[in-house]
C-alpha cells in the first residue's frame, strides 16, 4: 500500500512502567525444534495458531488486569478531569501500553513490520467507518470478478493480484468521494501522525 516514514508525533499518554530490556533480534531467539508431521486432533494434544493467538485473550486480559489495571486507574483517579475524559484517558493510556508491550517483546525487525501493519489495518478500518465500506472485501470481491479464480501456477495467481492491487488502490472510486484507496489511507495515516 503506502510507504512508511518514521514519526514520533501523536503519541498517547506514557505508559505504566516499561521494561528496561534491550530488543531481541531474530538471531537470539532458539529455533524452533523440529516436528514429526502427525495428523492434529482432539488427541494430540496440539494447539492451533488461531487458538494461540486469540483463544487465550480473555485469559491474556485477566493478567494484564492484575498487573496494570491498579496503578493505572490510580494514575486516572489523581487527575482532575471530568469523569468521560477520565475514562478515555484510561483506554489512552492502556492502549499505548498494549501497543509498547507488543512492540518490546518482538525482534526489532517483527516489531517494525507488526507496527507498519497496524499503522494500515487503523487507517483502512477507520476509512471503512468514515465511508460506510469494506475495502478489503471490495478488492477481494473486484477481483476475483475481473481476474477470476483459476491460475495455472502460483505465479500467474501473484502477476494478477500485483497488477490488480496497483489498479485497485491507486484509482478514483466513487464510494470514496472520487479519491483511490492510498489517497483516502495516506490522509488518514498524516491525520493521526502515523506517516
Amino acid at each position: 500500500m503506502i510507504a512508511k516514514k518514521s514519526s514520533s508525533k501523536g503519541k498517547a499518554p506514557a505508559t505504566a512502567a516499561k521494561r528496561a530490556q534491550p530488543k531481541k533480534t531474530a538471531a537470539s531467539k532458539a529455533a524452533p525444534k523440529e516436528e514429526k508431521e502427525h495428523e492434529h486432533g482432539e488427541a494430540c494434544g496440539c494447539v492451533s495458531a488461531t487458538e494461540e493467538l486469540f483463544g487465550k485473550n480473555g485469559e491474556r486480559s485477566y493478567a494484564l488486569r492484575d498487573l496494570w489495571f491498579e496503578a493505572l486507574d490510580a494514575a486516572v483517579e489523581e487527575q482532575v478531569a471530568p469523569e468521560p475524559n477520565k475514562r478515555e484517558m484510561l483506554f489512552l493510556t492502556l492502549s499505548n501500553s498494549i501497543f509498547d508491550m507488543m512492540m518490546d517483546i518482538l525482534p526489532e525487525e517483527l516489531a517494525v513490520a507488526l507496527a507498519e501493519n497496524l499503522d494500515d489495518y487503523l487507517a483502512v478500518t477507520l476509512i471503512n467507518k468514515k465511508y460506510k465500506v469494506d475495502l478489503l472485501k471490495q478488492f477481494q470481491d473486484e477481483f476475483l470478478k475481473e481476474k477470476g479464480s483459476n491460475f495455472d501456477t502460483e505465479e500467474a495467481l501473484a502477476n494478477a493480484l500485483a497488477e490488480f492491487e496497483d489498479k485497485f488502490w491507486n484509482s478514483p472510486r466513487k464510494d470514496l468521494e472520487g479519491k483511490s484507496p492510498n489517497a483516502v489511507v495516506e490522509a488518514a495515516l498524516k491525520h493521526y501522525d502515523l506517516l
